[in-house]
């Protein structure tokens, strides 16, 4: 036990003592006062209270006035209101180790949930198997509403390959977005690199995983590209139509085509 935690438990005891020794008219006064408003705190209506003074304030106050309760019978005045004094301290210094210990035990709860949070983020977007599991778990206990087509299945893209060039002569493999909406870089499964991803509201994400990716676009229902991280900065780069052609171009007078996204 260290110095400090022996002062805290003796001090109680000590302000007892003294209190008795003196059996001073003032101070049994200012502890018979304090019992007082004690008792008529206690006694007011529930609903004047708030949810604080219900759940903190409310048990050590009538833990205090039981005891008070208790000690009525002593009959020197000075013993009595020590013994209520050393009380009061005692049962509010554990009344706030109590306190501290539910603050410590929820902080604990809180952070083993956003642990758990990140663990299950990056699980779920590193491997493609846990994510399609979480899919299908959050379609069958979901809401019965039926949910409307990803963007990614309204525009074609998922499961495509992605070619660069203007027609089938000169146009090759750039990479591919698979069954997840994950956007890989290469020609086969030995050198691609995974480099971002399309969520389901068509937002293009750069990154290889959830806790470095950046938004950096987006696609909408109608195949519109655009290039921005929201909606104040964003400007349309180009489109894809619903042959699965990738054109630049802020608009048909200047588009042209750059690739196509197919099997």
């Amino acid at each position: 036990m260290s110095p400090g935690t022996g002062v805290l438990l003796i001090a109680p005891l000590a302000a007892a003592g003294l209190v008795a020794a003196l059996d001073s008219d003032s101070i049994n006064g200012a502890t018979e006062r304090v019992e007082a408003w004690a008792r008529g705190w206690l006694v007011r209506p529930a609903a004047s209270r708030s949810t604080f003074s219900k759940f903190v304030l409310m048990p050590p106050v009538w833990a205090v006035v039981r005891f008070c309760d208790w000690t009525d019978g002593f009959s020197h005045r000075g013993a009595k209101n020590g013994a209520r004094v050393a009380a009061a301290l005692y049962l509010l210094g554990a009344w706030v180790f109590v306190l501290y210990a539910i603050l410590m035990l929820v902080v604990m709860i809180v952070i083993a949930a956003v642990i758990l949070y990140v663990v299950f983020k990056v699980a779920v977007n590193a491997d493609p198997d846990i994510r399609r599991g979480y899919e299908r778990g959050r379609a069958l206990f979901g809401s019965s509403a039926r949910r409307p087509p990803d963007v990614i299945d309204q525009v074609g893209l998922r499961g495509k390959r992605v070619y660069s060039g203007t027609n089938w002569l000169s146009e090759e493999l750039e990479g591919r977005v698979d069954e997840n909406g994950f956007i890989y870089r290469g020609t086969n499964w030995l050198t691609e690199e995974r480099i971002g991803r399309i969520d389901e509201d068509g937002n293009i994400l750069r990154g290889t995983n959830w806790l470095n990716e950046e938004k950096v676009g987006r696609i909408d229902e109608e195949g519109g590209i655009h290039r921005g991280a929201n909606w104040f900065t964003e400007e349309r780069s180009g489109r894809m139509d619903d042959e699965g052609n990738i054109y630049k171009g802020a608009n048909w007078f200047t588009e042209e085509k750059r690739g196509r996204a197919g099997e």
